[in-house]
């Protein structure tokens, strides 16, 4: 099986934000942070804004892979991304190009990162990735029917263990409420 770069099928944008070098502007530019990125493809659109002219290509789109460079035990696959969102410091955006599936390389990335991080960090106290490593780090390249299968199964499974999340969190909720309710009824509200 042919195996490839992925500095050779993707653009790999390593994001550090200069204050002191970017030029100011009258309308706030929308940042996401480290902070921003979850576990489980989950994202926090809580975005930070600052009057500083963004450099294009830290623009965040739907599509694109999201990894923090310090200590990334996971990856954020882009799904949906609210317009003119850009991702700020020790964030790296990867676009794939046509001939690759995002959500299989994503799902590639996801399942190496923590290798990919400690063997660009022997020696440091805080695990990160470098640029060296990113750019080599190979993907088998599949057919690409075989590439969106792959992706979409590993996206669905994130998606799934989201939901059943989402389900306990409401069920906790649901309990709480019954408790509370049945408390009332059966000691008066000097009880609760």
């Amino acid at each position: 099986m042919k195996q490839i770069r992925l500095a050779d099928v993707a653009e790999i944008k390593f994001c550090a934000i200069s204050p002191g070098r970017t030029k100011s502007q009258e309308t706030p530019t929308r940042w996401l942070a480290c902070a921003n990125f979850l576990r489980n493809n989950t994202i926090i659109y809580d975005t930070m804004e600052t009057y500083y002219v963004p450099e294009k290509e830290f623009l965040i789109k739907t599509g694109d892979i999201v990894v923090k460079r310090i200590t990334p035990t996971f990856v954020n696959y882009i799904d949906d991304m609210p317009d003119n969102i850009y991702a700020g410091n020790n964030l790296i955006v990867i676009s794939p190009k046509q001939e690759v599936y995002s959500k299989y390389i994503a799902m590639l990335l996801n399942e190496k990162i923590q290798t990919l991080s400690e063997s660009s960090s022997v020696g440091a106290v805080m695990k990160s990735v470098s640029r060296p490593h990113l750019d080599d780090f190979t993907i088998p390249l599949i057919p690409y029917e075989k590439q969106v299968l792959v992706g979409d199964l590993w996206y669905g499974g994130i998606e799934l263990e989201k939901m059943r999340i989402r389900l306990a969190e409401l069920e906790s909720i649901k309990r709480n409420y019954q408790i509370k309710k049945y408390v009332e009824t059966f000691g008066g509200r000097k009880n609760v």
